[in-house]
């Protein structure tokens, strides 16, 4: 039938919600009060209400809310390599703005409520290139920069990423918000380009090196409590474990994870929808998701709930001490199961 809702994961229909801009974002908080969608410019919805509200002209590049659901960062494009990073309130309210000097490549909240964002800038010269990248704290009394990583490039280099300098710079973040694992690209003189993956707890500073593999496009996906981060590459497919030696039981490493790739849906290995590569999805608590297919939003329902990941002041300072080496990653987990 034309114009019939895409699939469900189950026999829950999926309920059109919305039109946005056929390449536009949309982003609701983790209960699904309160939404923002992209679509000649950025309008607030609400879910219940029906009610709308238009908090800008512009579209953005990335959408966020805080985990409690009360803030939403935006980020806007102003040129090749600036960003405006925007906070609204859940009513719509103008928090603050500020300018990053950077194309945003991850935005997260963290479960203690710091605003991470990630970034590159990319400055090409008649003889090379130079590519930095940037991890950023924002809050709206200060911004706080540290460098990932200040690479010099070849000319042939330079112009053959710069269309493409997104897909070769994923960053992925922890579900806590305190680790992250990024790529940093080393271009020698005399050699070809590679990717190195690094791990780093961005609050004390300290990484480390996963590995390198050859230049190509990359999707990470995080994998808790096994402690590994699911790397999706041209060449081939692998798991990456962040820490050499962890008792973690079978049970627990072959936890199901949902996985969205290339507009599919799996639950571990299994496929449970396929909407098409220009699909894209946000899974909400409770076991509903949101869909976007062909300039159309639809809310679906009966997805597994995932544990929510809330802030304990005790995990986020055992897993600083489990990267810093002053706790072993076994401690650790036997450590974290402890009642206080």
């Amino acid at each position: 039938m034309v114009g019939s809702p895409p699939q469900a994961v189950n026999e829950i229909p999926l309920v059109r919600i919305a039109d946005i801009d056929p390449a536009g974002l949309f982003a609701a908080d983790q209960d699904g009060r309160n939404l923002v969608i992209s679509r000649g410019g950025l309008h607030l919805l609400d879910l219940k209400s029906g009610s709308k509200q238009k908090l800008s002209s512009e579209s953005p590049v990335a959408l966020v809310w805080s985990l409690d659901g009360l803030v939403l960062a935006a980020a806007f494009p102003i040129t090749d390599y600036e960003t405006r990073l925007t906070l609204y309130s859940s009513q719509g309210s103008l928090l603050h703005e500020t300018l990053l000097p950077v194309v945003v490549s991850q935005m997260i909240w963290s479960v203690r409520g710091d605003l991470l964002v990630t970034g590159f800038a990319l400055k090409t010269y008649s003889f090379g290139g130079n590519l930095r990248q940037v991890l950023y704290r924002v809050d709206t009394e200060k911004v706080v920069e540290r460098v990932l990583a200040d690479t010099s490039l070849k000319p042939a280099t330079a112009k053959t990423l710069a269309p493409i300098m997104q897909s070769v710079q994923p960053v992925i973040f922890s579900p806590h918000g305190d680790e992250l694992v990024f790529v940093k690209l080393h271009d020698p003189p005399a050699f070809s380009p590679y990717l190195q993956l690094r791990y780093m707890n961005w609050e004390s500073g300290e990484e480390r090196s996963l590995g390198k593999i050859p230049l190509q496009s990359l999707r990470f996906f995080w994998r808790e409590p096994a402690a590994s981060v699911d790397v999706m590459a041209q060449t081939e497919n692998f798991s990456l474990p962040l820490w050499s030696s962890v008792d973690v039981s079978v049970e627990k490493l072959r936890i199901p994870l949902y996985r969205f790739v290339k507009g599919r849906l799996y639950y571990g290995e299994k496929l449970l929808a396929d909407w098409g590569g220009e699909a894209r999805l946000q899974i909400l608590a409770n076991g509903r998701y949101l869909l976007a297919q062909k300039g159309r939003l639809y809310l679906g329902d009966g997805l597994q709930s995932a544990p929510r990941v809330v802030y304990s002041k005790k995990a986020w300072t055992l897993r600083r001490w489990r990267f810093e080496g002053l706790i072993t990653p076994d401690e650790y987990l036997n450590l974290s199961e402890r009642k206080p």
